[in-house]
């Protein structure tokens, strides 16, 4: 099924113990329509705070309850209004969400002007100084193709050996009046990846930072010279490609 979400309310779509999650409205919700129980796998397993478009999430379900109007319809009661259900289809036995991905793309908005926008500010980070789009652009050439992203990731220090390579296909800046908006589409993530590098973007486009600073901290493997990561609330989950 495809699932849109404010992540605002959540410490992130995965599970954890004592916190609210999208996975756990979802496998609640739907076990209770479906009357038993059902464990949900998502496409990308956004952070606290990032929201969702198009979120892919695959589940089992007994076929003889499975009525996928009507499992929409009483979704949607039961998760309004931060979580909605576009779309549900039955598919083949073996796909799943997270394994048959073979892309995912993120959006990050910005909202660059000197006066706030209280309508903008659950959905973009709010930017006063103004910013050069030109070389934000240039910069995004120095990520396409496959890198060890490891300098803008998130480290997991109980996994010593996680591999940080990943293939960025596009990444783009553009201007859409007072928003600034980055889309990349990447083979997967790692943790914090894409606010770690919009963070750099950031700080490249207010001339903080060079454009060659960029390429030069990815190839450093170290987040020491790494600018802090953009704040969550930006990013959107927008599209999950089964292609």
């Amino acid at each position: 099924m495809n699932v849109a979400y404010d992540g605002a309310p959540y410490r992130g779509f995965a599970s954890n113990p004592n916190v609210a999650s999208v996975q756990e409205c979802l496998e609640r919700s739907l076990g209770q329509v479906l009357r038993h129980p059902i464990a949900v796998t998502g496409a990308g397993r956004t952070d606290a705070g990032v929201h969702a478009r198009a979120q892919v999430v695959s589940f089992d379900a007994d076929e003889a309850r499975f009525d996928p109007d009507a499992l929409r319809r009483a979704l949607n009661r039961l998760l309004a209004p931060t979580i909605s259900v576009d779309n549900i289809e039955a598919t083949a036995v073996d796909f799943d969400a997270r394994l048959s991905c073979t892309g995912r793309s993120y959006r990050y908005r910005i909202f660059n002007r000197t006066v706030p926008d209280p309508l903008q500010r659950h959905f973009a980070w709010h930017v006063r100084d103004p910013l050069d789009l030109e070389a934000m652009s240039q910069a995004t050439t120095q990520i396409l193709g496959t890198h060890d992203f490891r300098s803008f990731s998130k480290i997991n220090k109980s996994r010593p050996q996680q591999n940080f390579e990943r293939t960025v296909r596009r990444a783009c800046w553009y201007r859409c009046g007072d928003l600034v908006l980055f889309d990349i589409t990447a083979s997967a993530f790692t943790h914090q990846m894409v606010r770690s590098l919009v963070g750099m973007y950031v700080a490249i486009g207010r001339g903080r930072r060079a454009v060659s600073a960029m390429g030069e901290v990815l190839g450093e493997l170290s987040r020491a010279n790494a600018p802090s990561p953009a704040p969550s609330h930006g990013l959107v989950l927008w599209c999950a490609h089964y292609d």
